[in-house]
């Protein structure tokens, strides 16, 4: 598995998750804007977390050549 791929995978869950909790929050307070407020934060802070991953699997393949997971385990130290 291409960890690019996986990391792929696990955005795609957790949006799901956060698009739940906004429409949790909608119907629980349609007046308040508080719960997209927050959606936009977490959202942000997942597109800078990914960014982060990013760089580092890329800087990972450009050292070592590696960019599946199971050659990935072999890393340490």
């Amino acid at each position: 598995q291409s960890i690019v791929m996986l990391m792929m995978g696990l955005e795609l869950m957790i949006n799901g998750i956060i698009l739940a909790a906004a429409a949790f929050w909608y119907f629980l307070a349609p007046a308040s804007t508080d719960g997209q407020v927050i959606v936009v934060a977490v959202v942000t802070a997942m597109a800078i977390e990914m960014a982060m991953g990013f760089a580092v699997v890329t800087a990972i393949y450009r050292a070592k050549q590696v960019d599946m997971t199971d050659s990935a385990a072999e890393l340490k130290g």
